[in-house]
């Protein structure tokens, strides 16, 4: 839990019409790119409790840490370095996300900027946690440069990746002096809502501004020239006071002073007794870099009302085809019993399975000829007649009904025979492969055994999903460094395959650095020593276009430490199956598999059944049919060029779906 010091958050001119007394925490919320901290004053002092903050540059961590209480292990550096699911719960997430790529005053090159670690794709990092924790609300805070940069096309990718989120967004340029600040200091603010937890006919209302009260003469206790200062900028002295470019001059009785810290830190309505233990010149630095804390409390005041009104509650939960499919699966195998094994070919077998439980959190299933028998835990027992809940017409409608619905969605029959059987829990969890529990009769009772279910009625199912987790990341040496804006801006229709041969064109060389995410290259390292390299080789193969995109293709071409083409293929093998049983990228892999089994959802809605009990036929029917797959390069931060610490990097990401 992170506390805010008890501390004096309005400056003493300042005047509100809204309601910002200190409140008791009703809501929690995180900070990214937290800077010294503007967003956690204004939403701790509107009752918020501050659960996760996220900073990389040194100096503002000194600063941030000296005015909060604040535990290392949710103070986080590198928002990279961070799984998405690991951060904590929270309602509202905040973020002023870098600007320098999208600012006047920088170089504006947006997305593709690559001079300083890959900063302009980190709002893809916000996309991903959003993804993943689903708050109901975020406050984004930007240059207001950023709504027409690259003819407002960057912008327009911004909002149409969150309103793919499932998030109703608004926005606003936001001056400061509209709040009592005097300070020209525009900045686009993005608000939105998750649209399953926030009535979305509901308008989302900015505050209403206000009268501007207080001026420069306040800020230097002295008659001053200009009623509103000028922004307040990072760096960039020694312009004159009749510089066009000044902005750290003014006239005051009659006399040029330069603004001090005590005036910045007023302009940006920190509290006057905010400490920073660093120089002046980072002490400045971090305040031109931070929120203005005021414009922030009235914002986050609306949104925070705006929650109060119009949350949702108790409302049925939309799924994406894999989702729906999974309960599909369900009513499946519990109406037709009788399962068949699959071949490495994906056709049916000889071989069955007879279904005899389905277990849950909350109740056990058992499967008779024509009935269920459903066993809660508090061991009340209920018999529900199979043709009551499910035929195999409605079986039937449901596979068409799957197949031709796009997006998220929800069906009423699959929603009423779950709830009827009380399939309620319909995903394993964040730390489990399976998706359910059953026992099952072959020449052997196996009981509680961890079964995936894989469908083939929405697009290929994936194996490995993309993230920033499962990106490669290798060092380009051979290279000039001149040359990373020129390979960044090929955009052709193959642009990582055409960007990775112009660097080979100008003598640039790849070679595995890392896995980004420490964690998953050290799981990696569980199945074999070497499996980082060889996967980073095979990648990086496919991306070149030398192999299709199959990957048990690699191994045929491939010129690897010195091992042959079958000790390759084996180990290959052996890395498909840890990765759909036992491997999650961003959680530390203890060896064991937490799932045994797959049942497959073909496109004509018969289900397959696979099972380490027959080891052989289940890893070679997953690695021939497994292929690698190109995500959106920004969304998932690679294919460009970046530099970091003086050398270059490349980054390629690993996703792998299952062929039909």
């Amino acid at each position: 839990m992170i506390l805010s010091h008890t501390l004096d958050l309005f400056p003493e001119h300042s005047s509100h019409s809204w309601d910002l007394s200190p409140q008791t925490n009703s809501f929690k919320f995180i900070d990214l790119f937290a800077g010294i901290g503007g967003f956690h004053l204004a939403l701790s002092h509107l009752g918020g409790e501050c659960v996760f903050a996220s900073e990389k540059d040194a100096h503002s961590r000194v600063t941030y840490a000296a005015n909060f209480s604040i535990s290392l292990d949710i103070f986080n550096d590198d928002i990279r370095k961070i799984s998405p699911i690991d951060i904590p719960d929270h309602d509202i997430l905040c973020a002023g996300f870098p600007c320098q790529p999208f600012s006047q005053a920088g170089h504006k090159k947006g997305f593709s900027d690559g001079e300083n670690s890959e900063r302009g794709n980190l709002f893809y990092c916000i996309l991903d946690i959003l993804e993943a924790k689903r708050p109901k609300a975020f406050i984004l805070e930007n240059v207001r440069h950023l709504i027409a940069h690259d003819n407002g096309e960057t912008f327009a990718t911004i909002l149409k990746h969150l309103d793919e989120a499932n998030y109703e967004v608004s926005f606003k340029v936001i001056k400061a002096s509209d709040f009592n600040v005097p300070q020209h200091r525009a900045r686009v603010f993005i608000v939105g809502f998750d649209r399953t937890q926030v009535k979305t006919d509901a308008t989302f209302h900015f505050p209403i501004p206000l009268p501007l009260r207080k001026t420069m003469s306040d800020i230097f206790n002295a008659p001053c020239e200009k009623k509103i200062g000028f922004t307040l900028r990072v760096g960039g002295k020694g312009s004159q006071i009749d510089d066009r470019r000044n902005w750290e001059f003014y006239r005051v009785n009659n006399e040029v002073r330069r603004i001090g810290l005590s005036e910045a830190t007023e302009m940006m309505t920190f509290p006057k007794d905010f400490q920073f233990p660093v120089s002046k010149t980072q002490a400045m630095k971090q305040l031109g870099n931070s929120v203005c804390v005021d414009v922030v409390k009235a914002v986050g005041q609306s949104v925070v009302q705006h929650l109060k009104k119009h949350s949702i509650t108790g409302t049925q939960e939309m799924q994406n085809k894999g989702e729906i499919s999974e309960t599909y699966a369900l009513l499946k195998i519990i109406h037709q019993k009788i399962i068949q094994y699959g071949d490495a070919q994906g056709t049916p077998t000889d071989d069955t399975v007879r279904i005899l439980k389905i277990h849950n959190a909350h109740q056990t299933i058992s499967i008779n000829d024509i009935s269920v028998d459903v066993v809660s835990t508090d061991n009340s027992t209920k018999n529900i007649p199979i043709a009551q809940f499910i035929t195999q017409a409605e079986l039937d409608e449901m596979v068409l009904f799957i197949r031709k619905s796009s997006s998220t969605f929800n069906n009423e029959k699959i929603d009423a025979a779950a709830d009827m059987l009380g399939l309620n829990k319909r995903k394993g969890t964040s730390s489990e492969k399976f998706d359910i529990l059953v026992d099952f009769q072959d020449d052997l009772l196996n009981v509680n055994q961890g079964i995936s279910i894989k469908s083939f009625l929405g697009s290929s199912p994936t194996l490995l999903n993309a993230s920033s987790a499962t990106n490669f990341v290798f060092e380009v040496t051979g290279l000039d460094a001149k040359l990373l804006d020129a390979i960044n801006q090929i955009d052709s229709r193959a642009k990582i395959k055409d960007r990775i041969s112009k660097i080979v064109e100008h003598g640039g060389h790849f070679v595995f650095h890392h896995c980004e995410n420490k964690t998953y290259e050290s799981n990696l390292r569980k199945t074999d020593s070497l499996m980082p390299e060889l996967l980073a080789a095979a990648l990086l193969s496919f991306f070149k276009k030398e192999t299709s995109n199959a990957l048990n293709s690699f191994p045929d071409v491939a010129n690897f430490k010195k091992l042959t083409a079958d000790e390759i293929h084996c180990r290959l093998r052996d890395f498909i199956k840890y990765t759909v049983f036992g491997i999650f990228p961003n959680q530390l892999w203890d060896g064991n598999l937490s799932a045994n089994g797959a049942l497959m959802v073909l496109q004509d809605g018969d289900v397959l059944f696979y099972h380490t009990n027959h080891e052989k036929t289940l890893k070679e029917f997953f690695y021939q049919n497994c292929f690698f797959d190109t995500p959106s390069s920004k969304r998932h931060r690679f294919g460009s060029l970046y530099k970091e610490n003086n050398k270059l990097f490349f980054k390629l990401n690993l996703q792998l779906r299952l062929s039909k």
